[in-house]
């Protein structure tokens, strides 16, 4: 379950659980229904609600393992009293009035912890366990990633895609060979200059050496 189809679910657990908060007890008290009747109009909304819960407490131990002793507490506080409550309409008495009283009893209890583990849920959504929040992450950026490639690009489309990326990759090997090309030129350069400095350099040391040549000739005449 991703934390969008999380926080999707976590609506339809609240909507669920104002219905049955709503609806069920105020009819059932004003109308006196019997359990039969009461069970007809609680059935759908106490079945999803357990539905929800059983999906909350699995991905709620997955994104916060630290908080597992307060999220099972919280589950079973409200799952008990909701099976109480279906046990209590179904068990034989000569006093069908009674079951109901004892039923709507029950179900005020699986509200109340009902409640309490939609907070629980909802604040544990908003601060994951900072691990586990990165991973999640990663594995929502991974099906992005996925769902992108899988979608179909018009051909006329993927032609020019085709031709861009080409074009690109000329321009690099253009770029690479302009550089190659640049070190090269900057290499004779210096070689040049370096060369030029020995030309320099030859006049001076030849004069240099002259004095000694012509005192030497004139020393023989």
């Amino acid at each position: 379950m991703s934390r969008k189809s999380f926080g999707q679910q976590i609506g339809e657990f609240e909507n669920a659980l104002e219905q049955v908060t709503s609806a069920i007890p105020r009819d059932a008290m004003f109308e006196r229904m019997p359990p039969e009747e009461l069970w007809s109009k609680a059935e759908a909304p106490v079945t999803q609600l357990k539905s929800l819960a059983e999906s909350f407490k699995a991905y709620l131990l997955i994104l916060k393992p630290e908080k597992a002793p307060t999220i099972e507490r919280l589950f079973e506080a409200m799952m008990q009293p909701l099976n109480a409550f279906e046990e209590a309409l179904f068990k034989e008495s000569t006093d069908s009035l009674a079951n109901t009283k004892a039923a709507l009893e029950q179900l005020r209890k699986a509200i109340v912890g009902g409640y309490d583990f939609l907070i629980l849920a909802k604040e544990i959504r908003k601060a994951p366990s900072p691990a586990i929040k990165e991973i999640l992450k990663l594995k929502e950026v991974y099906g992005a990633k996925e769902y992108i490639s899988s979608i179909e690009v018009p051909e006329t489309l993927q032609i020019r895609l085709t031709s861009l990326i080409k074009r690109v990759e000329a321009l690099n090997i253009s770029l690479t060979n302009l550089e190659k090309a640049l070190n090269s030129v900057k290499k004779n350069l210096h070689d040049l200059q370096e060369e030029s400095l020995k030309f320099r350099s030859a006049p001076v040391e030849a004069y240099a050496q002259k004095p000694p040549e012509t005192e030497t000739k004139e020393k023989s005449s």
